[in-house]
């Protein structure tokens, strides 16, 4: 079941990030000062990795990405979760009026 529920909400998860990640890049300076130091840093590094370390820097960026989609997604997912055993808990808990 839950593996399931992962399933369908992929999208609307894929989604809500990518939202999200534009509202940062509109809305916050810090953000993209931060986002411009990194590409920066790396562009640094590419610049001074010697060809035979080229590909291997590729492989470690793609493994970034790669595991950072994993977390956002993950992390998305758990909070989810935790919003619907809140709302859950506070259902129970809340006393009826009849």
């Amino acid at each position: 079941m839950t593996h399931s529920i992962e399933v369908l909400l992929d999208p609307l998860i894929r989604n809500r990030l990518e939202t999200l990640y534009g509202e940062l890049k509109t809305n916050h300076s810090d953000f993209n000062q931060v986002l411009s130091e990194s590409e920066h840093y790396m562009k640094t590094i590419r610049e001074s990795l010697p060809d035979n370390l080229q590909h291997t820097l590729f492989l470690y960026e793609d493994t970034q990405i790669t595991l950072q989609a994993i977390l956002e997604i993950k992390i998305y997912l758990q909070g989810f979760k935790d919003a619907l055993y809140l709302f859950n808990e506070l259902h129970i808990t809340k006393p009826s009026n009849h």
